[in-house]
């Protein structure tokens, strides 16, 4: 494995274990959630039902792609299409909510942090994916010859 593959696959184990940590947000008290809510400095956690169980959603799904990202680092080679797939995608859905959520009332520094990680872990992941199949590339070539 040469270093943009063990590079790529050190990004997707850290981001899938970021990812996992969502996991407790499915089973944590709505106090928590609502106390959370006010000091991030969102105003007070909406009252009825919907809004608990999207949170408690998004952790899950956060927590299910991040063990689909694990998979994937085990072997990038294999994973490649999905990988990028997966970046492709991750990075259009920021963007949309990016547009989406300028106007509701996130802090702006949420929204700049999310869209900034997001754009940075996903401009990486496709360039060391460049890289890797560039390689690739080039060593299938050798081969022929």
């Amino acid at each position: 494995m040469f270093a943009p593959e063990k590079l790529l696959k050190l990004i997707l184990v850290l981001c899938g274990i970021a990812c996992i940590l969502g996991l407790p947000g499915l089973y944590i008290p709505r106090s928590w959630m609502a106390a959370s809510h006010e000091w991030l400095g969102m105003g007070p956690f909406p009252d009825g039902p919907l809004a608990e169980y999207l949170a408690r959603l998004c952790s899950g799904l956060y927590a299910i792609y991040g063990g689909l990202v694990l998979v994937m680092a085990s072997d990038v080679r294999r994973f490649a299409p999905l990988i990028t797939a997966q970046a492709l995608m991750i990075l259009g859905l920021a963007s949309s909510g990016f547009c989406l959520a300028w106007g509701t009332g996130v802090p702006a520094w949420w929204l700049i942090g999310d869209i900034v990680s997001v754009v940075c872990y996903c401009a990486v992941v496709l360039v060391l994916q460049r890289r890797i199949a560039a390689w690739a590339a080039a060593g299938s070539r050798k081969d022929e010859d």
